[in-house]
């Protein structure tokens, strides 16, 4: 079989993703296992970049495989990779929100904010049962057709986008209160998200539309190179030179644990007397026992008179 230009994206990909999934490794690493605070963003990075190799791959197995099949779970990794870069994004601005809330007090906690990202999580295996059902359709004879999974799914990830950019909005209202390198990724969102709404703004076409240039399984080439392919690979650069510039976040130190004496009275650890309560410690005199001592004084003085 020839090679299509659908091919030379996938050739274009995998040269492109291939290197990038080693180096999101690096950031998985240089960034996470940080404490509390694990920037579980670089770890969607990665998963992102393995998508898009998976993609590329079946992308050039259809020179010599040219299956329903081959084709059908191309288009799945597709589309469950644009909610996965969304994830990338919202996660590194649950961190400048974080490191907001350090400095300025917030309406919104941190647990509240990460429960907005959802709508993406839930769009990825809505994508997926979309997308198997087409294939599936397609293998039996009929068109491919984008089912009503894949359009709730997309519908999903619109909602998260307009959740997200408005919340950008709203931190950069606050931007001074944020730290020099949060205050740098901060606009690394941003610049970001106008490439982000080109690849989102062409899924939908492709998804709700599927017709002329904008189609899923044979679209144009130039259409799909220049509103999918090259928005990603654009925020994939962004994203790869911000995670290796910016500065890591220290390890949270972990609390000294309450042991036990024999006794069962807590003590700490490395301080001086043991604590009962809040400022009464053993080292303190018995007072009862003071007591009987100064009557047992005075009754030796007057048998001494």
């Amino acid at each position: 079989m020839a090679i299509t230009g659908r091919n030379i994206l996938s050739i274009v990909e995998c040269v492109f993703y291939a290197p990038a999934t080693i180096l999101s490794l690096f950031l998985c690493i240089r960034h996470c296992c940080r404490g509390e605070r694990a920037q579980i963003a670089w770890i969607f990075l990665y998963l992102y970049c393995h998508i898009r190799v998976a993609e590329a791959v079946l992308g050039l197995a259809t020179i010599t495989f040219p299956s329903v099949a081959v084709y059908g779970t191309s288009i799945l990794f597709s589309l469950i990779g644009v909610p996965t870069l969304l994830l990338t994004t919202f996660g590194l601005l649950n961190r400048v929100h974080i490191n907001l809330a350090k400095n300025f007090p917030t309406r919104m906690k941190a647990g509240v904010f990460s429960l907005l990202q959802i709508p993406f999580e839930a769009a990825i295996p809505l994508c997926v049962k979309g997308a198997s059902n087409s294939t599936a359709d397609l293998s039996n004879g009929g068109t491919y057709q984008p089912q009503t999974w894949t359009k709730v799914g997309l519908a999903l990830c619109v909602v998260g986008y307009l959740v997200m950019a408005f919340l950008t909005g709203a931190i950069l209202r606050r931007q001074s209160y944020t730290e020099p390198c949060e205050h740098r990724l901060l606009h690394t969102i941003t610049r970001s998200l106008p490439f982000l709404f080109i690849r989102l703004i062409y899924t939908i076409l492709t998804t709700f539309m599927d017709r002329n240039v904008f189609k899923a399984y044979d679209g144009n080439i130039l259409v799909v190179g220049l509103m999918a392919v090259l928005p990603e690979m654009i925020v994939v650069i962004i994203y790869m030179v911000e995670g290796f510039t910016l500065e890591q976040l220290p390890k949270d130190k972990k609390k000294p644990k309450c042991h036990r004496k024999r006794s069962g009275w807590p003590s700490g650890i490395g301080q001086g007397p043991e604590l009962l309560e809040d400022n009464y410690s053993t080292s303190q005199p018995d007072f009862e026992a003071q007591a009987w001592k100064d009557i047992d004084d005075g009754s030796s003085r007057k048998s001494s008179i």
